[in-house]
């Protein structure tokens, strides 16, 4: 669960929103919109712990969030627009990176769904940007952390990717997770039963 309440961020002088207000309960969603310069990507940057700079309060699973808790404290994953893999790690190791308990069966069972399972011994220079954002998104999930935030996932990838990911999430994402989900496609919002908050300038 994550409960932000009147939330308000500035860049030097610039206010990029101000009082902002939501909550996503545990097996629910939110897709997040808007036009470019809203603040969207900074808004789960603050939530991951990654900028602090701002005034208001968040609750992740009931527990109010001090801006000084680093993002690996937090019960959040995130999945960024350009993925972030360890180059000098195969996309195995990537994957088993962040979690708790090396389960090497729960980690190829996810490969195979998110048919990345091929891909477990390439390394990331090896690897298309479609699959390695699907990569990005199966160590997210391997972290264990309920909570899930999502910066555009299906942006720049080919058809194939794209299908691989809504129909994974639409079978998926109820696994006691909450998700945040940033898009400007709206078929992309048409695919999932979340919830939608428009963010403006």
């Amino acid at each position: 669960m994550i409960r932000a309440t009147k939330l308000t961020k500035f860049f030097d002088e610039q206010q990029i929103f101000k009082d902002m207000s939501f909550e996503v309960g545990e097996n629910t969603g939110l897709f997040i919109t808007g036009p470019s310069g809203c603040g969207k990507t900074t808004l789960l940057r603050i939530l991951a712990g990654f900028d602090t700079d701002y005034s208001g309060q968040i609750l992740i699973d009931g527990t109010e969030i001090q801006k000084e808790l680093e993002p690996r404290n937090r019960n959040i994953a995130i999945v960024f627009q350009e993925p972030t893999l360890w180059n000098h790690m195969s996309v195995e190791q990537n994957l088993a990176y962040g979690m708790k308990k090396k389960n090497m069966q729960e980690l190829k069972l996810l490969a195979e769904k998110l048919q990345i399972a091929e891909l477990l011994k390439k390394y990331p220079e090896e690897i298309s940007g479609g699959q390695a954002k699907r990569v990005s998104l199966a160590r997210a999930l391997l972290s264990g952390k309920k909570n899930l935030l999502l910066d555009e996932p299906l942006s720049n990838v080919d058809p194939k990717t794209k299908e691989i990911i809504l129909e994974f999430l639409r079978q998926e994402y109820l696994d006691k997770k909450c998700v945040l989900y940033i898009t400007h496609d709206r078929d992309e919002i048409g695919s999932l039963p979340f919830e939608v908050m428009e963010m403006k300038i």
